[in-house]
């Protein structure tokens, strides 16, 4: 029973931190056209900041911690940092764009409840043309030594304009590979998410992404996409009910009503989350967002974990996310949702 946690659902104070998404670095070694991110930031957290941090967290109840970036595995300290949580009872799972994964992953076996890799094509093309970088190949070998190693490998891929028409093919890539799930997000193209910050640019870490018009389905494609969609129901109905596709059908056909409403057809679909009340984004740097795309409201190295989770700055942000206030809520692409009875059960 995690009593503390379920509080945390039904107010806007924190009285644990049972989730983390951890960014070890920022930088990255792709050049995807949805997202900026590319060199290391100045003046990243140290290991011994880390482990500072990690002490306070698990001090503070964390339950699960998610490694993201950039690109986690360009850390070389990265299986130490993983090591400050190993033998503890927390869940790992690491995020990766899967170009370093056969290479590390003796450093890193048995480590992950999860490792998640993300692919955005069915094929080496479309892949290769998304993600800048002829990569597909060692993507695929990684993913194979893993599943070899008895990891626990899924795929998340962001359906846009280049490669929706292949929704299905992804689904025979991914039985192909040998993981366990794959998953699908749309994609954001309008917060401040992936290292599309002003300050970045400013410091000109960051690389140029394509405009919306060049990612978002128009309504033409995106009444293609329902139809592919309402085949795979049937089609692929068995995927749908064991799980291997971790969205209902009804889910994305959410996302076919995102796009749209980007273009001003309809309205965003509804969204059910609760993230900032159980969980924490932390930056390479220490700065501390509500959630993937809500801007940082501290720092780490200002004010350290527990006070960084009930700043009356982040309390306010809670009570706003409540009622879907902030405009990044109204037109997310990837809540988090924690009932308050599952949060009681210590689910995360």
């Amino acid at each position: 029973m995690n009593f503390k946690a379920y509080l945390n659902t039904i107010s806007n104070r924190a009285r644990s931190l049972p989730v983390v998404i951890l960014y070890v670095t920022e930088g990255c070694n792709l050049k995807c056209v949805t997202c900026s991110y590319r060199k290391p930031m100045p003046g990243e957290l140290s290991f011994e900041e880390i482990t500072v941090l990690a002490e306070s967290l698990k001090q503070f109840g964390l339950r699960h911690i998610v490694y993201s970036g950039g690109e986690p595995l360009l850390r070389r300290d990265f299986p130490e940092i993983s090591g400050l949580f190993q033998n503890t009872g927390i869940k790992q799972t690491l995020l990766t764009n899967g170009l370093l994964l056969e290479k590390r992953l003796p450093e890193l076996q048995n480590v992950f409840s999860e490792i998640i890799v993300s692919i955005d094509g069915a094929d080496a093309d479309t892949h290769n043309r998304i993600r800048g970088v002829n990569s597909f190949d060692i993507i695929i070998a990684g993913i194979s030594a893993a599943v070899s190693a008895g990891e626990n490998v899924s795929i998340r891929t962001v359906l846009q304009k280049q490669n929706y028409r292949a929704l299905p093919e992804f689904i025979t890539m991914a039985r192909y590979a040998g993981v366990k799930r794959i998953s699908f997000l749309a994609a954001d193209v309008s917060s401040e998410a992936y290292g599309r910050d002003s300050i970045a640019h400013k410091l000109d870490q960051k690389g140029t992404i394509e405009n919306e018009s060049a990612i978002a389905l128009n309504p033409d494609e995106t009444a293609e996409l329902r139809s592919i969609i309402n085949e795979m129901a049937v089609k692929n109905k068995r995927d749908f009910d064991n799980g291997f596709i971790s969205e209902s059908p009804e889910k994305l056909l959410g996302f076919a009503d995102y796009y749209d409403a980007l273009r001003g057809v309809g309205r965003f679909p509804n969204t059910l989350c609760n993230a900032p009340m159980v969980s924490l984004v932390i930056t390479s740097t220490g700065d501390v967002h509500p959630c993937f795309f809500l801007p940082a409201f501290t720092n780490v190295r200002n004010t350290p974990f527990p006070l960084a989770a009930n700043t009356e700055s982040i309390k306010q942000i809670r009570k706003s996310v409540r009622t879907y206030e902030p405009h990044e809520c109204k037109r997310c692409v990837c809540t988090l949702y924690t009932s308050p009875r599952n949060a009681l059960a210590d689910k995360f």
